[in-house]
């Protein structure tokens, strides 16, 4: 008694490719893999991503959409699965947001008796004044996507905020002539008030 093949998924070509869901697994394609949850929930989590970058939702991605499915944040469409990507990465209490110790976890595990490197104090600040931009001490998917994706950074418009930051030393958002001239070392030192510097030690010749 003759037996019928076993179902296989349609063959890729140079410029299609099928999704992972017409890909079929058991248990026991997973025995020589260690750690097989882990395994499980990766292919999960492409299978998501390829759905994605399937824009026109035909199971099949074309040489754009493949593309897409590899190269995510280089597509505008795909920037929502990059974001939820790396917050599963990076929430390790599961609560769909990132606090500052998982913030810092990501990037730098201290050795015992270490201490704290510059660079991680710059970090934290960074965490609680620039990026935690609602400042209720996690970053959300919004807050997310401006530090992971942040589009075409306005170097002008960082530094000036960095400066009025650094130079209001009462916080009331407005700089003062008190404060301008108890900082003007520090705003003529500033990428962003080169020019102005200059025209200032100009005048100061004449």
């Amino acid at each position: 008694m003759s037996s019928l093949p076993p179902t296989l998924p349609p063959p890729l070509t140079s410029t299609s490719v099928s999704p992972i869901s017409d890909c079929y697994f058991s248990d026991t394609d997973f025995e020589d893999i260690e750690d097989k949850d882990m395994y499980k929930s990766m292919l999960k989590r492409d299978e998501r991503r390829f759905k994605n970058a399937d824009r026109d939702h035909d199971g099949i991605a074309t040489r754009e959409q493949f593309t897409a499915f590899l190269h995510p944040e280089e597509y505008d469409y795909m920037r929502d699965v990059v974001v939820q990507e790396t917050i599963e990465d990076i929430d390790k209490n599961g609560d769909g947001k990132i606090n500052l110790d998982e913030y810092l976890g990501d990037m730098y595990t201290p050795e015992s008796g270490e201490s704290e490197p510059e660079w991680v104090q710059t970090e934290k600040k960074h965490f609680i004044e620039i990026r935690d931009a609602n400042k209720d001490g996690f970053l959300d998917a919004g807050e997310v996507a401006n530090w992971i994706l942040p589009g075409e950074v306005d170097h002008a418009d960082n530094e000036a905020k960095h400066l009025i930051h650094e130079t209001d030393t009462d916080k009331d958002g407005q700089l003062s002539l008190s404060e301008l001239t108890d900082k003007m070392d520090f705003i003529k030192s500033s990428t962003i008030t080169d020019y102005g510097g200059m025209r200032v030690d100009e005048h100061d010749e004449l």
